[in-house]
């Protein structure tokens, strides 16, 4: 289908909400396209190259630079990017300085196609996990957390910087970065000193701003959903109360926050979604929770029927919510789930795919937070962890191992966390130049 030009802002707005590209709208070129195709050839070719190469072609001629630079396109192009697997890898710091053992840790993102192509496995960033204090203490213990992933949505990185004082969000293919306002004790709705947890990371289309839901949890009631909740946005210098949380989360079991979940949320239809899990009083259920992201409101929706619920993950494919189920500490294999007919009363979970897994016994003694569980949009399926990583394909049925990616002496570790690039402008955001003005994230190009 090409991206045809002369389609109307509506239609734009209900495929974006769809998770399907919008059309590019074409305009007078500045000079005729190369090779004498026309333009909409050009956008459909371009639309389906990465990122890295957009932005070299862009100085071929005025006519591409302006089309690679339409914001049209640039939804089209991001829409269409395959997800990769985020991968830590642990460095030793190069900055050195006031540290008593005289070295620090740093971590590097690498983003892994779902392929298991290691040959296109690429840096992504850098930056301090911890942070000197100065104390002649063993480091694990005298180095604080200086920065922490929380989670990554349309190409944009969430970090927890400073021991949670104040969040940092960052484009490392477009190399722009925005921060969020500080949380206040007023925002929190709490005295001060109360720990607030974050719970969702999300685009809020109606504004156009990336967006941070906050909860702040009663500590005599691990068990109770947060009291109160605010949002963080990209256009906004303070954060905003919402009630409307607070309302629709109380008949709700609210999932953990992301610092501590197994399973982030995952994105489908203006919807973010968590699997079944097991509360603080390690009590099951198979209720799922939503979270719309336009009208920022909870509600429930029924999960997959099965055992061990609490060891699942969730990921979108092809337009539909699958649900990898792990199963026990014994499970020799994933059962893969699809919720049909989204949204509406005939919706039903399906178990279509059951994959053999490399690990074996035992594996299951590993948290999920350190398993990946992705697609891409060629039927592939990355699952597993450094205990084992393997790759399904839904169309042909085949599944193979991936080897050396992750492994315990390596240094490598397996994330929860997907990326997907983007070169998509957002407002708020601004330009890093060099290490100056982003200086704790050091980018690659």
């Amino acid at each position: 289908m090409l991206l045809v030009a002369g389609v109307r802002s509506s239609t734009r707005t209900n495929m974006a909400r769809a998770g399907t590209p919008p059309p590019m709208q074409a305009q007078p070129a500045a000079a005729p396209p190369p090779a004498g195709l026309s333009e909409d050839i050009h956008a459909e070719i371009l639309a389906r190259v990465p990122a890295k190469s957009v932005l070299r072609f862009r100085s071929v001629c005025r006519a591409w630079r302006r089309l690679t630079t339409d914001p049209y396109f640039l939804a089209a192009h991001a829409g269409l990017r395959p997800a990769e697997v985020v991968l830590y890898r642990y460095l030793d710091s190069a900055r050195r300085e006031n540290h008593p053992l005289g070295y620090a840790v740093d971590v590097a993102l690498d983003a892994l196609p779902v392929s298991g192509d290691r040959a296109r496995r690429r840096r992504l960033v850098r930056y301090p996990k911890y942070y000197v204090t100065g104390s002649r203490e063993p480091w694990r213990y005298s180095m604080p957390q200086h920065c922490l992933l929380l989670a990554s949505c349309g190409g944009v990185l969430l970090f927890a910087t400073k021991g949670a004082d104040s969040y940092l969000l960052c484009n490392p293919i477009t190399r722009q970065w925005a921060a969020l306002p500080k949380i206040t004790d007023a925002a929190a709705g709490a005295a001060g000193g109360v720990r607030v947890s974050e719970y969702a990371f999300y685009f809020h289309e109606p504004s156009g701003e990336h967006r941070l839901l906050c909860g702040r949890r009663e500590p005599a009631g691990a068990d109770d959903a947060p009291t109160a909740w605010c949002i963080l946005s990209t256009g906004a210098a303070l954060p905003r109360r919402v009630d409307t949380c607070t309302q629709a989360a109380d008949d709700l079991r609210v999932p953990p926050g992301l610092r501590h979940t197994d399973a982030t949320p995952v994105p489908l239809h203006g919807h973010l979604h968590w699997p079944p899990h097991r509360d603080a009083l390690n009590r099951e259920t198979l209720e799922m929770v939503a979270f719309d992201t336009a009208a920022e409101t909870f509600h429930a929706m029924a999960g997959p029927r099965v055992a061990a619920s609490a060891r699942m993950k969730l990921f979108a494919m092809d337009g539909l919510l699958v649900a990898a189920n792990f199963g026990g500490e014994e499970a020799r294999h994933v059962d893969l789930w699809f919720l049909t007919c989204y949204g509406t009363a005939d919706g039903r979970w399906e178990r279509r795919h059951r994959v053999a897994t490399p690990w074996g016994f035992g594996w299951g003694v590993a948290s999920l937070m350190a398993t990946a569980a992705a697609c891409d949009n060629r039927g592939n399926v990355m699952l597993g962890t450094h205990h084992g990583l393997s790759v399904y394909n839904v169309r042909t049925k085949t599944v193979r191992v991936v080897k050396d990616v992750a492994t315990g002496t390596n240094d490598v570790l397996m994330s929860r966390h997907v990326f997907r690039e983007s070169l998509v402008q957002h407002p708020g955001f601004r330009h890093a130049r060099s290490y100056a003005d982003l200086p704790l994230i050091h980018l690659w190009r």
